[in-house]
């Protein structure tokens, strides 16, 4: 009996696939008509904000002090430091300083010049406006610090102290984007620092899950944010696929794990889709005293909220084994998703759906890790340059270990069922499944 209800619930979920295929491709269409129209120029571009004269020039054409509340001001000198420079992305710290134009030289001379930095990032695909229109919309929904005097409570406080890099300005004649550089250390910095206590990493570590929260969250404006493609993700995990099939050990297991993620994921209901941050890791998560602040929303679409939180944790896995932490990552986890389920705005049904798909993204990033790490060494020749043997197998055994309750058949036949109840606003009578 398990055997058939599985076969017909790959044949729903080939229906339903086939149906999201259509609106992805019709999404997918309408966004790269939107990037055709963009003016995008070649990557030389990036060289002009490489000389100091030309920033210094383009800022004050731009009107850039005025959105710095520094209409009173001239820009003195520029101090460039290129982060990354790419054909993809680049991204420049500024160093600006500042003189008062009513002062007089002798007093200029006199005074320490304000300084102030400034991060910008540069992209040729077009994506630059609808990320800074992004930011800007986040920003003046709950991060942009208003009322920060007046805390009535603890929740309150520490909502003030969840924070975002300011979007600043873009311009689009130069794909050019414009933020504040985010203050403190990195959290992936702060966990490996020995002087750092435990205590202080998992005030922070619960932090990171409040703001998720708080992300997830907001209600943004219809038509103005990148959708989830299942299409891409299906070419995505296809290619992992592919490549890793070919490992001699666990070839067939990585297929089969990839192909139960991709039958999860096209089952889900895009009601219960949120903005989310897509990108939520160590290395994006700033802290400054009680001050906690997220940057890099490149990559920022609506989908399911637990995509941000399985990679946070899988994230946290990785740092543990890679620097040879002593954190207790098991019950970080555990306080970190309670953590997120109380401050969540969702209804107590959906944030237990939420935290139940955790693994299934835990998993994903364990996979990811795999291809990432050893996808040349799996296709070298040379016998000398191949996957290690002991932590090949050890991402294997975690992303099965997250899987194991999706990986039945009767598991997904509930899915499934769940899934084509719900589209017609019925409940499921799971007693068949019994």
């Amino acid at each position: 009996m398990e055997q058939g209800l599985l076969i017909l619930s790959e044949k729903i979920l080939d229906e339903v696939q086939t149906k999201n295929t259509k609106i992805d491709e019709e999404e997918e269409a309408k966004a790269k008509e939107k990037h055709e129209r963009s003016s995008v120029k070649a990557s030389t571009q990036i060289d002009y904000f490489l000389n100091e004269s030309f920033v210094k020039d383009c800022f004050q054409q731009q009107n850039l002090l005025s959105k710095l509340n520094l209409s009173d001001f001239k820009i003195l000198g520029c101090e460039i430091n290129p982060l990354k420079i790419r054909k993809n992305k680049s991204v420049i710290e500024f160093k600006l300083q500042f003189a008062s134009k009513k002062r007089k030289k002798q007093q200029q001379e006199q005074q320490q010049p304000l300084s102030k930095i400034i991060v910008g990032k540069w992209r040729p695909d077009g994506r630059g406006k609808e990320i800074f229109d992004l930011l800007q919309e986040v920003w003046h929904k709950g991060f942009d610090m208003e009322g920060a005097d007046d805390h009535d409570n603890d929740d309150e406080d520490e909502h003030y102290h969840l924070k975002l890099y300011e979007p600043i300005a873009y311009f689009p004649d130069c794909n050019f984007m414009l933020t504040s550089k985010a203050s403190g250390i990195q959290l992936k910095d702060m966990l490996v620092q020995k002087q750092v206590e435990k205590k202080e990493i998992e005030t922070h570590i619960m932090q990171a899950a409040s703001w998720l929260a708080k992300l997830h969250s907001i209600s943004l404006l219809p038509g103005g944010v990148y959708y989830y493609s299942m299409k891409e993700e299906e070419e995505k995990l296809n290619k992992w696929s592919e490549h890793l099939s070919i490992h001699p050990d666990f070839g067939k297991q990585l297929q089969s794990m990839l192909s139960c993620i991709l039958k999860i994921k096209r089952s889900l209901n895009s009601k219960c889709f949120v903005l989310i941050h897509n990108g939520f890791h160590l290395g994006n998560i700033f802290v400054d005293g009680s001050d906690l602040t997220v940057i890099d929303f490149d990559h920022s679409c609506i989908s399911d909220p637990a995509i941000d939180l399985g990679y946070f944790i899988a994230k946290l896995v990785h740092s543990k084994r890679e620097y040879n932490l002593s954190l207790n990552v098991e019950s970080l986890e555990k306080r970190f998703l309670e953590k997120y389920a109380s401050a969540a705005r969702m209804s107590i049904t959906t944030t237990k759906e939420t935290l139940e798909r955790v693994d299934l993204y835990k998993a994903r990033s364990y996979i990811r890790h795999l291809y990432t790490k050893y996808n040349k060494q799996l296709h070298s020749k040379s016998s000398d340059n191949k996957p290690n043997p002991v932590d090949f197998e050890y991402w294997v055994k975690k992303a099965e270990e997250c899987l194991n309750r999706w990986m039945k058949p009767a598991c997904i036949c509930i899915m499934v069922l769940y899934t084509v109840c719900d589209s017609f606003g019925i409940m499921p009578d799971t007693s068949l499944f019994s």
